[in-house]
């Protein structure tokens, strides 16, 4: 994935959806992204994570927005249903993948190895992916001073070898240096 380019109408279809005034209204892929950073936003009404998140990445991307960043955010839902979608998209100040396209959401889930959410993946003007899983450097930079989160990733833990040098050093120490004493 890294180091990929994608072309915005190939990656996103033809139209994204805005808000204009509480009615959603169909915007042309073409007028929306060019010379942009845009982050797709993996979320869902339901997920008390998403819903924490959520006004996090609304104010660094006002604030983006306002220092004049060329910037915007793509909500690619994982709600369960229309209405869900609907309300969560309300309460948004950015663009949203059409609900009812469920093969492009598919896609691009799978496409940006989406494994849980919420879920934000940076791409360039140009297209390429800046920062494959970059909500943990959203949340450690709230003013934006380190955008576009190059590189970014969320720590998942200590490699599996250090994982397993570290149970065969505390299976060491235990049998060899405090070994347990038998019961008489």
């Amino acid at each position: 994935m890294a180091g990929q380019s994608y072309n915005w109408k190939q990656l996103l279809a033809n139209k994204l959806l805005d808000t204009n005034n509480a009615e959603q209204v169909d915007l042309p892929v073409d007028e929306a992204l060019p010379g942009k950073h845009v982050a797709l936003y993996f979320s869902a009404h339901w997920c008390p994570p998403c819903r924490g998140f959520t006004p996090q990445l609304a104010n660094i991307y006002s604030k983006l927005k306002k220092d004049g960043k060329e910037f915007e955010v793509v909500f690619v839902s994982m709600d369960r249903n229309q209405h869900e979608f609907n309300e969560y998209f309300a309460t948004m100040p950015w663009l949203a993948v059409p609900f009812q396209d469920d093969q492009l959401r598919s896609v691009l889930s799978r496409k940006f190895k989406v494994n849980g959410i919420p879920h934000l993946v940076v791409l360039g003007p140009d297209g390429t992916v800046v920062s494959s899983n970059a909500r943990s450097a959203v949340v450690t930079d709230p003013n934006g001073d380190k955008f576009p989160w190059a590189g970014a990733s969320d720590q998942r833990g200590p490699p599996i070898p250090w994982l397993l040098v570290a149970i065969l050093l505390f299976w060491l120490i235990n049998t060899y240096i405090f070994p347990l004493k038998p019961k008489s």
